[in-house]
């Protein structure tokens, strides 16, 4: 099972392959921030610090709001786009 660590709050948990980033951050009580969950309104950018390999790629709709908001960049990602794999991923946010 991977596991993800949210580097902002110190926390490191294990979750099945295939769950949403939203979901994973949700039951484990993540700080992660949240708006729309649909990829528009980038209120989630994380940057994935490790791991990023094990994730699904970036869609269209996430490298658009990435774009528009200036905030394209190595492991810069819209947190409720992602999906995990089967590895870990470390992953933190702007604060």
């Amino acid at each position: 099972m991977p596991r993800i660590r949210f580097a902002n709050d110190d926390l490191t948990v294990q979750v099945a392959a295939g769950i949403s980033l939203p979901q994973a951050a949700n039951e484990a009580g993540a700080g992660l921030p949240f708006g729309c969950r649909a990829g528009t309104c980038g209120t989630c950018v994380v940057t994935v610090l490790s791991g990023e390999e094990n994730l699904d790629e970036l869609g269209f709709v996430e490298s658009d709001t990435l774009a528009v908001l200036g905030a394209q960049g190595p492991g810069r990602r819209l947190g409720c786009q992602i999906v995990l794999g089967e590895g870990d991923i470390e992953i933190a946010w702007d604060e």
